[in-house]
């Protein structure tokens, strides 16, 4: 007999694990459709409701993301020590839930937008996390980490597709209240289907999954009490941070501190072997927030461009093919990753079989080139006569290249983790990934401010508004180049140490391996 799921009457067969793989994937897709419908109006809503100007609602978009990455620390810790990664996840698309329907009564009660925000924030990091986590332990030989992040990333922007062309066009016919009423509406009946199935995700151990110094789990009576305290003192320090998001920049240096400080502890503590897979994941987990300053502007400065100086109609030979209104220009992203998803994990196996794994390294390098393409499209769109609206076809081509950059750089980051950092750590390596991530983006807000944002106003004329746009676009071209060409030279560097370093095996791996072991 193959022994059980732990917390769950279903054994580990493998089509037991392909179910809970499933539910683990529609429920992410349940729970980004929420979060990123939330996001895709959010700017709209803090310019029109609100009546922020650009810089400022930028920024607030920017600090936004920024806490809601953060907070994967504190999800990391509530699933490890205190409520298992199940409990975590189910618990926070609670909360989540119950704050879209808070920020829905926003529109009518103002004071209700700020503990609101700061709450979705918050539980973006108790899902991400550790639906991360619900997803990757299902690697086996056959089922790679490259393989599962991808489909990680396709389940995101599954959700992400739907939520950016559906929730905008609501928001727009029917009202901000009932679009954030829908991606609440959507979380609850991905929810709803995980709990029913909940046994299906893998169970823990009441009270978390790690032990106390005294070799004891947290009683599961004082867990949930501890956990909803600690969320909430977060959810008031969001609040307070988002009340004044220009000084979010003291909350960014001090979060950037902490994150050499985890990898020096990191450090100290590894195997004499487990080092230079430790600095090896350093510097792709640096790459990945490279690509994070550049994924901000997705979400925010595309979107700006969109609203003042695109075509929103997508015509060919004349014809209309469709429109969109400018949040729902972000759908193009999530749709066009969605799509080439499939493609990168064919394209993986194919790879893999003909010529070997490729080096994480070597992605990330071309995923940095595809990165310079995107922004090179917008500066070339942006060019020429400063008059009239530009074609929509470039900022399509843009998101593309984008797309394919997020799902090599970003998509593989979780795989990063898994493959060279011990089993141990890697939990609290996600949250850190994340967090990082989140600074980064942070800091991509900031940027784009400083390389001209700030001076855009809601007033500007189509001119105006281009010209600033265009140095924007030359500067994040060139900020590209030079990345690039520094992930370039770094690959000899890289491909050293992953000369040095063994992958270091899953827990179903290990499975996999005592069960095919001669008795």
């Amino acid at each position: 007999m193959p022994p059980k799921i732990p917390g769950s009457p279903l054994p580990a067969t493998l089509p037991a694990r392909q179910y809970g793989l499933g539910v683990a994937l529609f429920l992410e897709a349940a729970e980004r459709f929420s979060f990123y419908g939330m996001l895709s109006i959010l700017l709209i809503y803090l310019l029109d409701i609100r009546g922020l100007p650009a810089p400022q609602a930028n920024l607030f978009v920017g600090s936004f993301n920024a806490l809601a990455l953060v907070s994967t620390l504190l999800g990391s810790r509530l699933g490890e020590a205190l409520l298992g990664p199940t409990r975590t996840v189910l618990y926070g698309c609670l909360i989540q839930f119950t704050a879209l329907v808070l920020l829905g009564l926003s529109t009518t009660w103002p004071m209700l937008f700020l503990p609101a925000t700061a709450t979705i924030a918050v539980t973006n990091g108790l899902t991400r996390t550790n639906m991360a986590m619900l997803v990757l332990r299902h690697a086996t030989k056959e089922r790679s980490a490259d393989g599962l992040a991808t489909l990680y990333t396709f389940a995101v922007n599954l959700g992400a597709m739907f939520s950016f062309l559906l929730v905008p066009w609501i928001g727009k016919r029917y009202g901000y209240a009932i679009a954030f009423g829908i991606c609440a509406t959507g979380l609850f009946l991905g929810a709803i289907t995980a709990l029913l199935n909940r046994h299906s995700l893998g169970g823990e151990p009441q009270g978390g999954t790690t032990t106390n110094r005294a070799g004891e789990r947290p009683d599961a009576g004082q867990a949930v009490p501890r956990a909803m305290g600690e969320i909430g003192l977060v959810a008031l320090f969001y609040w307070i941070i988002l009340n004044f998001p220009a000084g979010g920049h003291w909350i960014f240096w001090i979060v950037t501190s902490a994150i050499p400080v985890f990898w020096t502890v990191l450090w100290h503590n590894a195997t004499v072997t487990e080092r230079p897979g430790i600095i090896l994941c350093l510097i792709l987990v640096a790459e990945a927030m490279f690509y994070g300053i550049f994924d901000e502007q997705t979400t925010s400065t595309f979107v700006l461009y969109a609203l003042h100086n695109l075509n929103r109609q997508f015509s060919l030979g004349g014809i209309t093919l469709f429109q969109l209104d400018a949040p729902q220009i972000v759908a193009i992203n999530a749709g066009l990753t969605m799509l080439i998803g499939p493609a990168f994990v064919a394209l993986y196996r194919f790879l893999d079989k003909k010529f070997g794994t490729v080096a994480l390294s070597t992605k990330y390098a071309c995923g940095s080139l595809f990165i310079v393409i995107g922004f090179l499209i917008l500066y070339m769109n942006t060019a020429g006569p400063a008059s009239g609206l530009r074609a929509p076809w470039g900022m399509f081509g843009a998101y593309a290249a984008i797309s394919v950059a997020g799902l090599i750089m970003n998509g593989l980051g979780l795989s990063v983790i898994m493959t060279y950092l011990a089993p141990r750590v890697r939990n609290m390596s996600v949250a850190v990934y994340y967090i990082s991530t989140g600074v980064a983006m942070y800091g991509g807000s900031v940027l784009a401010n400083t390389m001209g944002i700030r001076h855009l106003h809601t007033t500007a004329s189509v001119r105006d508004s281009l010209s600033i746009f265009h140095t924007f676009f030359q500067g994040f071209t060139l900020l590209a180049a030079a990345g690039a060409v520094m992930i370039i030279l770094l690959l000899p560097v890289l491909r050293i140490l992953e000369k040095r370093t063994r992958p270091i095996p899953t827990h179903q791996d290990r499975y996999k391996e005592n069960e095919t072991a001669p008795n």
